[in-house]
Parts: C-alpha cells; sequence; structure tokens
C-alpha cells in the first residue's frame, strides 16, 4: 500500500462531517481525542441493528437466530433482570460455552446498563469458585456443565439467582430455566448510560492481581477504530490500484465463523461486535474442529475467521480443505500466539493470499 493513497484516505474520513471526524474530549481532567460521531454506548450499538430484524444473526447447529428475534428476547431478559431488581452497576456472571444464549445475555445486560462478567468456560471448579465470589455477581447464567461444578461447592454462587439453559437432566430446585422470563416482555424504557459505567467484566484468575473492567466508552472507541482502519485501508488500496472507489458495489453484510470463547476480547469485543455493528451473521460452533469449521464456511458462506494461529493451520492443511468450497472466505486470520516463522509461506500454496497484514489485538 502506498503512503501517499493511505494519509489521504485517513485525511478525507476524519475531516469535519465525515463518519470518523476526530475532536479533542475531556474525560475525568484529561484531554483525549474521540470520534464525534460515535454512538453514545454500546446500548446504542445494539439498538441500532432492529433496522436488519429479517436477517440471520446467531447460527448454532440448526439454530437459527434473526436479528428480530434476538431483540424479543434480548428484551424478555433485560425486563426479568431488570424485575429480580438487577441495576445499573450490578454484575451479572455468564458461565457457558458459546452457545447463542451467550450474546443474547450479554445484549440484555448492556441494554440495562449492568457489567456482563464472562466466566472462563475452561475454568476447573477452584477457579470457577474464586471468580464468582470474586466478581459477586447478582444473577449467575450457566449451562449444564458449568452448573455441575457450581453445586460441587454451592457456596459459590451463595445470594444470586442460578439460571441454567441447554440443560438435559433433571433441573435441581435452586435453579431456573430461561422460561422464567415472559417472551413479550418488554425491554425496560431507555435510560442514560454514562459512558464510563462498565459494559464488561473479567473476574480475577486465582492468584492473579487483579480482574479487567471494559467501559462503554473503550467498547465503542474500540469498535470505530476497527471501522476506521478497515475503511481506511480498503480507500487506500482501491487508489493505490487505480480503482474508482465510486465505482466499488457495497460488500455484503460479514458472516463470521467464532471459533474463540465468547468470554474473550477477540470473540466478543472484536468479533461479535463488529459484526452485530454491520448486521452480519455469526456462525457458532460447539467445539473446535477443523473439518466442522470447513464444512461450516462452505454451508453459511463464511466470509472471515481468525483464531489462534494453530487454527488457520489445521483449516488449510485438513484433507477436507482441498474439496470444500471456500471462496466466499476473505479473511482467514490468527493471533494471539506466536505463528511459525516457516508457516505462512507454506500456507500460500494452499490458498494464494492477498498479503498477509501484521496487527496486534
Amino acid at each position: 500500500m502506498h503512503y501517499a493513497e493511505l494519509k489521504q484516505a485517513w485525511s478525507e474520513l476524519t475531516a469535519p462531517g465525515q463518519p470518523f471526524e476526530i475532536e479533542e474530549i475531556e474525560v475525568r481532567g484529561n484531554t483525549i481525542r474521540n470520534f464525534k460521531h460515535a454512538p453514545p454506548n454500546i446500548r446504542a450499538v445494539w439498538l441500532s441493528t432492529v433496522a436488519f430484524a429479517d436477517r440471520d444473526y446467531l447460527v448454532y447447529d440448526d439454530e437459527r437466530i434473526t436479528y428480530g428475534q434476538a431483540h424479543t428476547r434480548v428484551n424478555a431478559i433485560a425486563a426479568w433482570l431488570w424485575a429480580e431488581g438487577v441495576r445499573p452497576g450490578d454484575r451479572v456472571a455468564i458461565a457457558m460455552r458459546n452457545y447463542p444464549e451467550w450474546m443474547l445475555l450479554y445484549w440484555a445486560c448492556v441494554c440495562i446498563g449492568v457489567a456482563a462478567v464472562g466466566m472462563n468456560a475452561w475454568w476447573v471448579t477452584e477457579e470457577l469458585e474464586y471468580a464468582l465470589k470474586d466478581s459477586s455477581p447478582k444473577v449467575v447464567f450457566c449451562d449444564e456443565e458449568r452448573l455441575a461444578r457450581i453445586l460441587e461447592r454451592p457456596a459459590m454462587a451463595e445470594g444470586a439467582r442460578l439460571v441454567v439453559t441447554r440443560m438435559e437432566g433433571p433441573r435441581k430446585a435452586s435453579c431456573r430455566s430461561p422460561r422464567c422470563w415472559c417472551a413479550a416482555a418488554t425491554c425496560p424504557t431507555s435510560r442514560s448510560i454514562p459512558t464510563p459505567t462498565p459494559a464488561s467484566s473479567t473476574p480475577r484468575a486465582p492468584r492473579a492481581s487483579q480482574g479487567a473492567q471494559l467501559t462503554h466508552r473503550g467498547c465503542v472507541a474500540n469498535l470505530m477504530n476497527m471501522g476506521f482502519s478497515g475503511q481506511v485501508q480498503g480507500l487506500a488500496t482501491l487508489r493505490a490500484n487505480g480503482i474508482d472507489p465510486a465505482s466499488v458495489p457495497a460488500p455484503n453484510p460479514p458472516v463470521a465463523l467464532l471459533t474463540t470463547p465468547l468470554f474473550h476480547v477477540t470473540a466478543n469485543n472484536c468479533g461479535a461486535y463488529a459484526v452485530t455493528a454491520g448486521g452480519g451473521k455469526m456462525v457458532l460452533m460447539y467445539k473446535w474442529d477443523a473439518g466442522e469449521a470447513l464444512r461450516l464456511i462452505e454451508k453459511e458462506k463464511v466470509s472471515a475467521m481468525s483464531g489462534v494461529p494453530v487454527m488457520s493451520r489445521e483449516v488449510l492443511t485438513h484433507p477436507d480443505f482441498a474439496t470444500t468450497d471456500t471462496s466466499s472466505l476473505l479473511s482467514l486470520g490468527g493471533g494471539g500466539a506466536n505463528s511459525s516463522p516457516t508457516w505462512w509461506p507454506r500456507s500460500t500454496r494452499r490458498s494464494p493470499p492477498r498479503g498477509p497484514t501484521p496487527a496486534t489485538a
């Protein structure tokens, strides 16, 4: 990419009146740069997606949830949480696999100013106990596997309402089912959610010094940064290749295969946020399997997949790769761990690239 085109695109997109116009604001006595036209909070991002009501949003096995259906369920969960006395600043724990409920619960928390505390689903009983006691959630949403660990030491969830999803066996008397929220419920009336309010939180792992907390302002800034990065590079690339940007049709909504846990910022704040804001589709997996990933890429016309580098390697070296239609896949990435310096040159023989893009997350 030529620097001149990149600099020109940067200047145009951040100019007054443009989508990524920059302004300076005061935050806690400090002057920072801010996207002037950014959404006020993450709730606003979610509410804007009602415009995509008829599009598929979440796909898991044979289940499909449209944006319209997702909004109905999110409203119901938010209304139930509010009726249970959960208020802005409180915490709600989500401890489960990447089930569709994960994202629905997350948006419900965001809608009423509650901090969603994503629990590492790989934690053993001791670690889960530490995290629940450390974060003190008012409600714990979990699946059957996490419930089994909680019931080994029930005191870890003492004082919290326990709601279990995807439970096949007999339900414990102390647990509620998703039927506790009414499908016809209405989301609580819009309230002002200050941008410093926690949007999500990660509890401390055993022997760690502190947890991690994300604010609405930070989450919105991350979303805007991703959007700006994509648009400025896209515009500069077109011009560097002599292509008139006006002649290029608008891209299709993204279709992302989520391969990493939603409790982590990679899948949540980078993957799920970007796909949701763009009215795209998220394809979820019960667990990682390269063969299943290839099947889903072909079936759902996945346009982007990212994970740790070994996942991309397993996809490209899988026996089914050569016979699977991966023509929809525009981005196959990896991060969070070192890539073998010999891997990418070998990978280009399986899937000719547009060129690797070094990045940090």
